[in-house]
């Protein structure tokens, strides 16, 4: 087996070659999140750049490439979209790459059972597990990042790391402030991860880290607030952080953040809602809406028209989570027993485009990313998502999925992965019953798509010819809408690999087992009750 891993390996080019030794990194049975391995990966260096792609694209076409040479172990995917949200290494792949990593001085573990440090070899990448401490004679002056894990938080004064680029910290619940006083003397770090730390105060010499690119505070358990000082950092293109980080207001002077992700709209002023539209140079922005604050409207009008003048800039994903209900006049109307007759009756006396402005979707024309999950239900699919042509995921919840709204959609040339969390029914019409996708409805480059809720109805079917590229298909229903016979028209999806089921009853699995059996590509199925 070490020999078929090892011409795997060498076949690899010298970029995947460094992308798999990494993973020597992580403990045993870790699990890896994808987007925090990409941004290591872009630290450490090891995506090379490429004429009209970010670095994440290409870190995350080796994360994929990986996988598909079996050298890393898909973990889970994703509710919305199916897709992969985190990575495993296999025991075996797992000895290889130590072995390689040792051989090559690439990665020096500390606190793994078996494996002992060459004390000759300067120290390139540090790996601290299981309440391990660096030793006194391991030279530090050429450490490129290091990684800690767990109760390994014992770590030599930081001016001995002189040339340090990456450091994280993952679920070092006893960090606390006097661990990472003088973290302030690595002055070449790029990469800075605290995950799980009991940080009580953010340092202000976080100023003084003038290289930092990346900075990400997640997995705080109290309220922690960021110093202004943080705006001095010109380099910064990508903030991540959770639930209780308060950023100051000032955050408006980051002109060169990408990437703003986990902020709590409601734990922020209106004034720093209104700063957020001075980030030009944004492309990405992750915000939630949740608690009981006050003046919550006013702060959601603020960062409506922020990302308003965001998307005329260079904005061009955004996702939203929450539990702040959009329209207050919604929740009158109860759509868990709706049926086909009272969903029109309901549609025909509210227009979702009446709320929502046309200079609303003017600015969101160059948008490729919309996320809005949880509890923002409109009733419908606003008609004005038409001109979102440059549209390639959209995830939204709404009550009801009917026949014009696939029309909406499957217009969309570029849409290539969508989810529509349908609360109530997914139907046709009144006067047709099931909701049929058809060729005539579009959906050229849709590869991924999910349907439906906890307490949906389910009435859809495939007919021949539809979504011809969909490759990944996830049902979410409690009960079909008719008790004709079961059938989804999984057949006539011709390109499809995997099918995944949610909520459903478990005599409707074997209906679908066989229907899935005399499927050309025998697609891989999951069914989770």
């Amino acid at each position: 087996m070490m020999r078929i891993i090892s011409f795997s390996y060498f076949d690899l080019s010298p970029c995947l070659k460094s992308c798999l030794l990494y993973l020597n990194v992580f403990p045993e049975d870790f699990k890896i999140d994808k987007e925090d391995l990409i941004m290591r990966w872009i630290a450490e260096g090891f995506t090379p750049e490429e004429d009209g792609h970010t670095l994440y694209e290409l870190g995350e076409r080796c994360f994929n490439e990986l996988i598909n040479r079996s050298l890393i172990q898909p973990g889970e995917l994703d509710d919305l979209c199916a897709e992969v949200t985190n990575c495993r290494v296999h025991d075996i792949i797992l000895d290889f790459v130590i072995s390689k990593s040792k051989e090559e001085n690439f990665v020096t573990l500390l606190g793994v059972s078996g494996v002992n440090h060459d004390r000759e070899n300067k120290a390139r990448r540090l790996s601290l597990q299981s309440g391990s401490e660096i030793p006194n004679d391991l030279d530090l002056c050429n450490a490129w990042s290091l990684a800690v894990f767990g109760r390994s938080i014992n770590i030599p004064a930081w001016k001995k790391f002189k040339n340090l680029r990456a450091l994280s910290f993952e679920m070092c619940n006893e960090l606390e402030n006097h661990h990472v006083v003088g973290i302030d003397n690595l002055f070449h770090l790029k990469h800075l991860r605290f995950k799980g730390a009991k940080l009580k105060k953010f340092p202000d010499e976080i100023a003084k880290l003038q290289s930092l690119e990346t900075l990400e505070i997640v997995g705080a358990s109290s309220r922690l607030e960021i110093p202004s000082t943080i705006c001095q950092l010109k380099k910064l293109t990508h903030l991540v952080v959770c639930y209780y980080i308060i950023l100051p207001d000032e955050i408006g002077g980051m002109q060169a953040l990408q990437v703003l992700e986990g902020i709590n709209v409601f734990n922020h002023s209106v004034n720093f809602c209104r700063q957020l539209g001075n980030l030009s140079n944004l492309r990405k922005l992750a915000i939630e809406l949740c608690g009981n604050y006050s003046v919550r409207e006013e702060k959601i009008i603020q960062m409506l028209f922020s990302i308003c003048k965001l998307g005329n800039a260079n904005l061009y994903c955004v996702c939203v989570s929450g539990n702040y209900k959009l329209d207050p006049d919604l929740e009158r109307y109860e759509v868990d027993g709706c049926n086909v007759n009272d969903a029109d009756e309901i549609y025909d006396g509210y227009n979702i485009d009446d709320s929502l402005d046309e200079s609303w979707f003017s600015a969101l024309r160059g948008f490729r990313e919309l996320v809005i999950m949880d509890n923002f239900v409109p009733w419908r699919i606003p008609r004005s998502m038409k001109s979102l042509i440059n549209m390639q995921k959209l995830c939204l919840n709404v009550s009801i999925v009917l026949h014009e709204d696939m029309v909406i959609l499957g217009g969309l040339p570029a849409l290539r992965i969508l989810s529509l969390g349908a609360e109530g029914c997914v139907t046709g019409a009144k006067t047709e019953g099931l909701l049929k996708i058809s060729q005539s409805l579009g959906f050229p480059s849709l590869i991924n798509f999910t349907i439906g809720e906890r307490n949906c109805v389910m009435g859809l079917i495939f007919e021949a010819g539809c979504m011809p590229r969909l490759e990944k298909l996830v049902l979410c229903f409690l009960m079909l809408l008719t008790s004709d016979d079961f059938d989804f028209g999984i057949e006539h999806l011709r390109n499809l690999k995997f099918i995944r089921c949610h909520y459903w009853k478990k005599e409707l699995k074997a209906a679908l087992e066989r229907s899935i059996a005399t499927h050309p590509n025998h697609p891989t199925f999951q069914f989770k009750g």
